[in-house]
C-alpha cells in the first residue's frame, strides 16, 4: 500500500482535489437545473442548495473519485492499459485536435443543429454559463467522469474480457469494444440527468447519445495510447473552451 501510494501520490491528490471541488460545484449547478417539480420534492425534505453541494462533494472526491482512480490504477497495470505519463508531441498533437473539435460540438454546435430541432436544448443557450457550471464541468466533467468511466470502468471491462478468453496477451479489438460499450455507457449515463431537467425526446437522447459516445470513444482513445491524463485535460478542455465561447458570443 505505502509503495502504491508513493508511486501514484500525485495523480490521487490531484483527482481527490478535483472532485471535492468540482463535486462542490457540480451539486450548485445541480440545484440551479432542476425542474420545477423536482425543486419541490427537495424542498419537502428540507434539502438545501448546500447540503446537496455537500453531499455532491463527498461523492465526487472520495467515491467516484479516490476511491476508483485506486482500484482503477491497480486493474490498468494488470491489462496494461496505465502508462506513465510523458509529454509527447504527437499525443499533445491529438489532444489538441480532439478538444478543439470537442469544444465546437458542444457550443456552437449543439445549438445550431439540435437547438433549431428542439426548444430546451435552444434555452439553455438563452443565458451564459455559470461559475457553478464552468467549474463542474471542468474538474467534476474532466476529472472525476474520466476516472470514473475510462481508468475504472473501462479497465474493469477489459480485465473481465481478458479473464474470459485466458490469454496471456490482450487482442487489440478487446480494448475497442470496451472503448465502444463504455462511451454508450457514458451517454446513457446522461439521460437521467437531463431527465430531470426536461421531458425526454427521441431527439433528445439521439443527442445524448451523439456527443457523448463521440466524444467518449475520442477519449478512451486517448487513455488507451498515451495516458488517462491526456483524456483528462481534453475532456475538462472541452467543457472550459465551450464555456468561455458562450461567454464570449451569449
Amino acid at each position: 500500500m505505502k509503495s502504491f501510494i508513493k508511486e501514484n501520490w500525485k495523480f490521487l491528490l490531484l483527482v481527490l482535489l478535483g472532485g471535492l471541488i468540482g463535486g462542490f460545484f457540480s451539486g450548485y449547478y445541480m440545484y440551479d437545473s432542476l425542474s420545477s417539480e423536482m425543486l419541490k420534492q427537495l424542498q419537502e425534505q428540507n434539502i438545501t442548495k448546500e447540503i446537496l453541494a455537500v453531499v455532491s462533494m463527498v461523492q465526487y472526491g472520495f467515491l467516484y473519485g479516490l476511491i476508483l482512480a485506486c482500484i482503477g490504477i491497480f486493474l490498468s497495470k494488470k491489462i496494461d492499459l496505465w502508462k506513465e505519463f510523458k509529454i509527447d508531441k504527437k499525443a499533445v498533437i491529438i489532444t489538441l485536435v480532439i478538444t478543439i473539435v470537442g469544444a465546437l460540438l458542444l457550443f456552437p454546435g449543439d445549438k445550431l443543429i439540435f437547438g433549431s430541432l428542439n426548444s430546451w436544448v435552444n434555452e439553455q443557450y438563452n443565458s451564459s454559463p455559470t461559475i457553478s457550471k464552468i467549474i463542474a464541468g471542468l474538474l467534476a466533467g474532466g476529472i472525476i467522469e474520466e476516472v470514473m468511466m475510462r481508468l475504472f470502468l473501462m479497465s474493469l471491462i477489459v480485465f473481465i474480457i481478458s479473464k474470459v478468453m485466458k490469454k496471456k496477451e490482450i487482442p487489440s479489438f478487446v480494448y475497442v469494444i470496451a472503448n465502444i460499450l463504455v462511451a454508450l455507457l457514458f451517454a446513457v449515463g446522461h439521460l437521467p440527468s437531463t431527465a430531470t431537467m426536461t421531458t425526454l425526446t427521441p431527439i433528445l437522447i439521439i443527442r445524448c447519445l451523439l456527443l457523448n459516445s463521440g466524444l467518449g470513444l475520442a477519449f478512451g482513445y486517448l487513455y488507451r495510447k498515451y495516458n488517462i491524463r491526456y483524456a483528462i485535460v481534453s475532456h475538462g478542455l472541452c467543457h472550459l473552451i465551450a464555456d468561455i465561447l458562450m461567454l464570449i458570443f451569449i
